[in-house]
């Protein structure tokens, strides 16, 4: 993975909601050897030279369990109930002092991938005043890059109000994207987990394209 030495790059993993339409945490349904959760703690990881934190909330005592051997900071949203601007505002309250950016991440996006994380990184390495988004369902969403300029915003979000209310406050003028057409599957239902368990390769591991969503789904993503 390419390094990027001049710049510091937190990523922050939102995984506090309690998965009500699921049934069950949807951060622990697997994916192959791994949950959904470590799959995603992953491949943050895999990018050189970066930070990762990731807010837990609803289930946290049993999630922490099964994320607690890899190198990331956990934090606690004790107010997740209030929704994901809590959760942000909880997790930009642990991003490091010397944060250039933070990468924000979903959890539940089962195609993330390194390449993307590259592409989003250096497309702010050249554009550091702007938010950088994912394109996928027709809008923008996560993963998204907010330079340190936002950072007190993010700081700020309350209740429902996601990171998506920056990205429409600032889209006119500093909001640039990278396709992500597979970003739109997320994993929110029991028909979306049967589809993700029913795309896998002959090694249990999936690849981008294999997570388009149906073109039924409705795609609102309010981070």
């Amino acid at each position: 993975m390419p390094q990027y030495p001049t710049k510091n790059i937190h990523v922050l993993m939102l995984a506090a909601g309690a998965s009500t339409r699921l049934g069950q945490p949807k951060q622990l349904v697997k994916i192959g050897e791994a949950t959904l959760l470590e799959h995603s703690l992953k491949t943050a990881l895999s990018i050189e030279n970066q930070g990762v934190t990731v807010v837990l909330g609803a289930y946290a005592t049993e999630i922490k369990k099964a994320i607690e051997q890899l190198p990331v900071q956990i934090a606690i949203n004790d107010n997740w109930q209030e929704g994901m601007g809590s959760t942000i505002a909880c997790g930009m309250g642990l991003i490091p002092s010397d944060a250039d950016a933070v990468l924000l991440l979903l959890c539940d996006q089962p195609a993330i991938h390194g390449g993307l994380l590259e592409k989003l990184i250096g497309k702010w390495m050249e554009n550091s005043t702007k938010i950088i988004a994912s394109a996928y369902g027709g809008s923008f969403g996560p993963p998204a890059i907010f330079g340190r300029s936002y950072f007190q915003e993010l700081k700020m979000l309350q209740g429902q109000q996601g990171a998506k209310k920056l990205m429409e406050r600032y889209k006119s003028e500093n909001l640039l994207l990278i396709d992500f057409p597979e970003g739109a599957f997320d994993v929110d239902t029991v028909d979306d987990l049967a589809l993700l368990n029913k795309s896998k390769t002959p090694e249990g591991e999936k690849t981008a394209s294999q997570f388009n969503a149906p073109s039924s789904k409705k795609i609102e993503k309010t981070s």
